[in-house]
């Protein structure tokens, strides 16, 4: 090869123009796309998540139902707010220490109460054990049932004043009797500590045998004798006595 074709640069190949989609606004007269603007609407929705819907409609629905739930929560609690304040809270009366006390309790082992010497010229006479302890008025009444077992006595809840249960107690005092001597043989079953009107508190005690049996120098005037009360008596007491105690009165 002679040196003028050596020295010759090598001939390039035509490059193939290049493929290009066109778009029909490319052609010549073709009028170019319009854009449509941003709207407010777009700008507040952008950051919403996917999954809610992007009609504004459902949306405005959406937010209205959410409110309205909302208000009406607040209503109901302002409504139990307002309701729990205007409920005035019971009272609770003042007692003395016979009518404060924590309902079914035991209490300890009482040291016996010596009794007046009984005075057999009281025998006989007829007493009216609500008269002569003063029980008018009473403020409250507990009974105390002797557990045999352990000697100790199970104490009641106390029955208040105005109460259908204080008031058959009240008639069941107020009812006289014929005193009888005392039976030394039979113990204090039950205690009636009763919270009087004036403010003091007495303890009455009660033997068991057959009928109610009164004694106790809460009652002045018994004379340290016992005071056997009626039929009447036995039934209001009973429904608060264990069976044992109940097939004491049924002799």
């Amino acid at each position: 090869m002679s040196q003028f074709y050596r020295d010759q640069p090598p001939e390039q190949l035509p490059r193939e123009p290049e493929l290009r989609a066109y778009r029909p606004e490319d052609y010549p007269g073709a009028p170019r796309a319009e854009h449509a603007p941003r709207r407010l609407l777009d700008d507040i929705m952008a950051p919403l998540p996917l999954w809610l819907p992007r009609d504004p409609l459902v949306l405005g629905a959406l937010l209205a139902i959410g409110m309205i739930s909302g208000f009406c929560l607040l209503s109901l609690c302002l409504l139990i707010v307002l309701s729990e304040s205007a409920i005035p809270r019971p009272s609770t009366p003042t007692l003395s220490v016979a009518a404060t006390v924590t309902p079914i309790i035991v209490t300890a082992t009482p040291e016996i109460t010596p009794l007046p010497p009984n005075d057999p010229s009281k025998i006989g006479s007829f007493l009216n054990p609500y008269v002569d302890a003063r029980l008018e008025g009473m403020r409250a009444l507990v009974l105390e049932v002797l557990d045999p077992i352990t000697g100790s006595y199970v104490r009641s809840a106390p029955v208040n004043a105005g109460t259908p249960e204080m008031q058959r107690f009240i008639t069941a005092f107020n009812i006289a009797q014929a005193i009888i001597a005392p039976d030394f043989d039979c113990p204090d079953h039950v205690r009636f500590l009763v919270a009087r009107a004036d403010g003091s508190s007495i303890s009455i005690g009660a033997c068991l045998k057959g009928v109610v049996i009164l004694r106790g120098a809460a009652i002045p005037n018994l004379g340290g004798n016992d005071l056997p009360m009626g039929p009447y008596f036995t039934d209001i007491l009973t429904p608060y006595l264990p069976q044992a105690y109940q097939r004491l009165l049924r002799r």
